[in-house]
């Protein structure tokens, strides 16, 4: 059969959460061919090992894209629906092209992501025309619920809860944290000191223990490193050679393999939680933004957690905290986040059935 051919629009950065979603992609779909249109090379090298993605070494330009070329167009991201004056000309550009789609019978679908926050009516009425002539599959019940009248507008869990985890021994009397850089988040700058101490105490805390703490960095763009450095440097000599740092460089097999040996693990990164989920780890989260507290909500999985937005100083995280969760449910929404997959799976047969028409006919 003659392959599916797909373009693939991505937030094309190495930034493992996103990463994982064209991983993954790749992964479960080698029989597609995958386009993307980038020409950053450090963010080539994250895919060397597949076949089927190919690179355009072109900038991310709707104007020049020839729909007639691919089967379907995918945009597979999660926060794609920030308002802001880019994301507005972004959807206009994007209904160009999803109506150069409709006429040639090309498909255009939003993958695994979640709306907002929004703050103008105009810019939410935007994304509705937008949405009546795509499909959307949402990776929360918030973000679906304001589209439910939509036909064309779905949810399931986020993506990544699909991936295969490598199946590696837990190493005892360890524990790992995801570290983000609030630095990042104009929101949220006003909480870094009280966020990074919190981090420090807990490594203290747990390396008086004679635990071995490692610190992960998930996103080189924005500069998770930076908070990491800082927070190491403020550990007491003593604790320093129980405090080791992974930082995310584009190899994500190894980099999941060193994730998942970990007992325990502080989730501040939205993927971090999904992995410590797949991996069985003992969790307690510390979350930065709401798609964080929907999925946590939707899932029903914690009952515990902690936005960094409500810190206060001399907060603890204390051992009795972590919990993993349920196992059936998690098989639940494994099963249930197969629903990202639908509308690529729709075009995939639909490709298998015209081309076994046209042998019969032969």
């Amino acid at each position: 059969m003659e392959k599916v051919k797909v373009l693939l629009y991505v937030y094309a950065a190495i930034n493992l959460g996103d990463n994982l979603f064209v991983y993954t992609l790749l992964k479960r779909y080698p029989e597609v061919d995958f386009y993307i249109q980038v020409e950053d090379k450090a963010y080539q090298k994250i895919y060397e090992k597949f076949s089927n993605i190919h690179f355009l070494n072109e900038p991310r330009n709707v104007g020049i894209v020839k729909v007639k070329d691919y089967d379907a167009i995918i945009y597979v991201g999660g926060s794609i629906f920030m308002e802001s004056e880019y994301a507005f000309h972004e959807m206009s550009e994007f209904n160009y092209l999803i109506n150069q789609g409709i006429g040639q019978g090309k498909p255009f679908f939003y993958m695994s992501s979640n709306f907002g926050p929004y703050k103008t009516q105009e810019y939410l009425e935007k994304a509705r025309e937008n949405f009546a002539i795509s499909k959307v599959c949402f990776r929360d019940k918030e973000s679906y619920e304001l589209f439910q009248d939509l036909k064309t507008v779905s949810y399931a869990p986020d993506l990544a809860f699909s991936l295969k985890i490598p199946k590696v021994e837990k190493k005892k009397k360890t524990i790992g944290i995801s570290v983000i850089n609030l630095e990042k988040r104009e929101d949220l700058k006003d909480k870094i000191q009280i966020y990074e101490e919190l981090i420090r105490k807990t490594i203290i805390q747990f390396a008086k223990r004679n635990y071995q703490v490692k610190l992960f960095s998930f996103s080189q763009f924005e500069t998770d490193d930076k908070a990491i450095e800082r927070i190491q440097k403020s550990v007491p000599k003593e604790y320093q050679e129980k405090v080791t740092a992974r930082y995310f460089d584009g190899d994500i097999d190894s980099y999941l393999e060193d994730y998942a040996k970990m007992e325990y693990m502080v989730c501040t990164r939205f993927h971090s939680m999904i992995l410590s989920i797949l991996s069985d780890q003992k969790i307690y989260n510390i979350t930065y933004s709401k798609k964080q507290d929907n999925v946590i909500l939707d899932t029903g999985l914690f009952r515990r957690y902690q936005r960094i937005k409500d810190l206060e100083p001399n907060m603890k995280i204390r051992k009795f905290y972590f919990k993993k969760p349920s196992k059936r449910k998690v098989k639940k929404i494994i099963i249930e986040s197969q629903k990202q997959f639908e509308n690529l799976e729709n075009v995939i047969r639909q490709k298998a059935e015209k081309s076994n028409d046209r042998k019969e006919e032969k």
